[in-house]
């Protein structure tokens, strides 16, 4: 999982950085990608996510296996801990990226002249 969520980071990070060095791109070729680098972006983030919360599960079987950490030891409340933590950050961005952006046109303030 982590070879491929770092290809995919890679992929799309050279294929953006080939899309605004050639300036010859037209901004509509820009505009049909956009959707697609969104939607790998996002796939590529849950992927590391997903990753790095099988790394902490791993981790934490292997100590609770050899009888190392039991189930409600301090180390246990940590990874989980931190498992939730993780999930709900990652939960919180997608949601952001996700999100309808609403822009709201700034008045400038007008001159005061006395």
């Amino acid at each position: 999982m982590g070879l491929i969520c770092v290809s995919l980071f890679g992929a799309q990070w050279m294929m953006g950085f080939l899309s605004f060095w050639h300036r010859a791109e037209v901004r509509m070729t820009r505009v049909r990608v956009l959707p697609w680098h969104i939607f790998l972006g996002l796939y590529t983030y849950g992927l590391a996510v997903a990753t790095a919360e099988t790394g902490l599960l791993e981790k934490l079987t292997f100590l609770q296996t050899r009888r190392n950490v039991y189930k409600s030891c301090p180390e246990s409340m940590v990874v989980n801990s931190l498992g939730l933590g993780l999930a709900f950050l990652s939960g919180f961005v997608i949601f952001a990226a996700v999100s309808p952006k609403s822009h709201v046109p700034v008045n400038k303030p007008k001159c005061l002249s006395s």
